[in-house]
């Protein structure tokens, strides 16, 4: 049974909640989301700010002990909905992380479940946000399309007839630790040269700096160090017609447009969605990206592929998608009792 065809059909009558969780390389975020999709409560821890996992996941366990209290009224909590980048689903782990504090292995789903004693699903974060925005957002009665998740990394999803493509463990998509110059940037994967070196929000500080290095252009930003930098520093500047910053948007979108033109090549999408901190830039990212994109696709391609942000918030379509496995997997579990 589709999954659409589960959230239409599952009802309970008192007020149910899954908890879900999304790991960022720079936040982690947590929200408790009623059955459709409903957001009761949130939060949001910074990821960095813990040195290993043993840390983090006692300051999590202490926010979501904290998020539980926000709520007022009667509820039972079914499952957790877990969204990972680097994650085995059928192993219930996380390897080999290559923006969390995190040692090679680290057993999320085992961790969970021994901490909360309850059912814990575990997926890879760009699928998460793939499988809310199918379900919730901006890809509602679009079969085919591939997300792109641009934040501390660069994470993807795709969506083939309706159906996420996992590959053997959920681990497909990883279009971030591609190729796209090679000997290039160094990146925290240990390759060189990786697309999310290139495209992310850290990606756009790196350009940044590369072009004040090498150009006589003034600007604003040369006021600020490397560590103080952010991503909405250069929006607010190009924003403000800075040469740096528009130019480092240009070379952004020229480089994902490339490799966005190979993706059509391969699996045809009639949409592709960008979500995450930097997807906010709007039209700064999508024009440029747009451009290089139509520049570089296969004749019979142009004009037919469509490209937007998220039509949810940041990080909320990682969340509604994680949540939903829970909605999915109780569904299952009243059918095994009926029977």
């Amino acid at each position: 049974m589709g999954i659409i065809k589960l959230l239409n059909t599952f009802r309970r009558e008192h007020v149910d909640l899954a908890l879900s969780i999304d790991i960022g390389g720079t936040n982690t975020k947590m929200a408790l989301i009623a059955y459709g999709g409903n957001i009761i409560a949130s939060d949001t821890v910074p990821t960095q700010q813990f040195h290993n996992e043993s840390a983090f996941f006692q300051g999590l366990f202490l926010a979501i002990g904290n998020l539980l209290k926000q709520i007022k009224q009667d509820y039972q909590l079914l499952g957790i909905g877990i969204g990972a980048p680097s994650c085995n689903e059928n192993e219930g782990i996380i390897e080999n992380p290559a923006n969390l504090p995190f040692s090679d292995r680290v057993e999320i789903v085992q961790i969970f479940e021994r901490q909360y004693g309850l059912p814990t699903y575990l997926i890879k974060d760009s699928n998460a946000a793939t499988l809310g925005e199918y379900l919730f957002g901006a890809a509602v009665g679009v079969p085919n399309f591939v997300l792109l998740t641009l934040g501390t990394g660069l994470g993807c999803g795709v969506m083939v007839n309706g159906q996420l493509a996992k590959g053997a463990n959920g681990l497909a998509g990883e279009l971030g630790h591609t190729t796209i110059v090679p000997n290039g940037r160094s990146c925290g994967c240990g390759k060189r040269g990786c697309l999310e070196t290139y495209v992310s929000a850290t990606a756009l500080k790196r350009t940044v700096f590369e072009l004040m290095a090498t150009t006589l252009h003034k600007s604003v930003l040369r006021k600020t160090s490397y560590e103080r930098l952010t991503s909405k520093d250069i929006f607010d500047a190009a924003q403000q017609d800075d040469r740096i910053a528009i130019m480092a948007f240009e070379e952004t979108g020229k480089v994902l447009g490339r490799k966005l033109a190979d993706i059509v090549a391969y699996l045809e999408p009639e949409l592709i969605i960008l979500t995450g901190g930097l997807s906010k830039s709007g039209i700064l990212l999508i024009k440029p990206t747009l451009r290089s994109m139509e520049e570089n696709l296969l004749n019979m391609y142009k004009g037919r592929v469509r490209i937007r942000t998220s039509a949810l918030g940041v990080n909320n379509a990682a969340l509604l998608g994680a949540a939903s496995l829970v909605w999915q997997g109780e569904e299952y579990q009243l059918k095994a009792e009926s029977n």
